[in-house]
């Protein structure tokens, strides 16, 4: 468990992924805990099936990540890593993805409709 401004976070390990236990929406800094959790243990951060919409994620490395079925619609993902991410069934509808590194990642079942991807990275990225 860690401890962030008082609140107690608690994780939980799925094999090889950890996840976060909160009921009510996650926030930039849950996220973050998570990651520096994720990287302490070794693990994969999994945020499967969260809703993130609208949330400022910016320059986040979320590398390996599974982020599958999330809703990250409006959300600020400029800056971040998602190098070989699972994205699938994502939501990043009016996403800003300006300059985020989608690297091996495949957005075919992702739905991107009016986000910004301008100088974002799509090395090996499937697109459709």
């Amino acid at each position: 468990m860690t401890n962030m401004r008082g609140a107690q976070l608690r994780f939980k390990d799925e094999g090889r992924y950890i996840t976060i236990i909160k009921g009510r929406k996650l926030t930039r800094s849950d996220i973050i805990a998570l990651i520096n959790e994720a990287q302490r243990r070794n693990m994969i951060v999994d945020l499967s099936g969260r809703d993130l919409s609208g949330l400022d994620l910016s320059g986040l490395s979320l590398g390996r990540a599974n982020i599958s079925n999330v809703n990250l619609s409006r959300a600020n993902l400029s800056n971040s890593t998602l190098f070989n991410a699972n994205l699938s069934h994502s939501n990043l509808s009016g996403a800003n993805l300006t300059h985020a590194d989608f690297s091996y990642v495949d957005l075919s079942t992702a739905s991107i409709v009016g986000s910004s991807m301008a100088n974002a990275i799509l090395f090996k990225t499937v697109m459709s």
